[in-house]
């Protein structure tokens, strides 16, 4: 193949439609990376929002290095955070997510997103115990793992005061 044998990618968008896509999620980008005020990223968009969802939920305040490891802010209350995100379509969960306990971290939040809307958060607290054994969970290490699927987070988000009761926290639209 040589440079002037341009061929269409493979769902049959041509070259000008590939970057005029480029260019349109790039402005997009841009826009998101000003609200949250962070000019300059190349980390993950959906991360960095997660991030401040959470941060502005707790009214906490976000590590200095958006990069360290094990936590992500600090509460209100003094409490380290882990944010991390799962994000699906609409029909289907083709992606799960294994939720971890971290030494010295008090709560592991998760932002849910379906289709790139924000559909709910979990923040699981570091024994994961009781919220296992509630889901009928079969999976070892169930004091410090939790593997979630949608099943799980429906079941969360139906009979969210149950959960509260075992120490999660839990989020659904709308947030204010």
């Amino acid at each position: 193949m040589t440079d002037s044998v341009l061929l269409p990618a493979p769902n049959g968008a041509g070259l000008a439609e590939l970057l005029s896509g480029l260019d349109s999620y790039r402005l997009a980008r841009q826009t998101l990376l000003g609200v949250l005020g962070l000019g300059q990223s190349n980390r993950d968009p959906l991360a960095e929002f997660a991030e401040h969802l959470v941060a502005a939920l707790w009214q906490g305040q976000l590590a200095e290095s958006r990069v360290q490891a094990n936590y992500d802010l600090i509460s209100a209350d003094g409490e380290y955070v882990q944010v991390k995100y799962l994000a699906n379509p609409l029909s289907d969960w083709p992606n799960e997510h294994t939720v971890r306990s971290i030494p010295g971290v008090r709560w592991y939040a998760l932002v849910l997103y379906e289709a790139f809307a924000v559909t709910g958060v979990l923040a699981f607290p570091s024994d994961l115990t009781e919220i296992c054994s509630a889901l009928g969970k079969r999976h070892p290490g169930q004091s410090t793992s939790l593997q979630l699927t949608r099943r799980n987070w429906w079941t969360i988000r139906d009979n969210a005061d149950a959960y509260r009761q075992l120490g999660m926290r839990i989020w659904v639209p709308p947030f204010l």
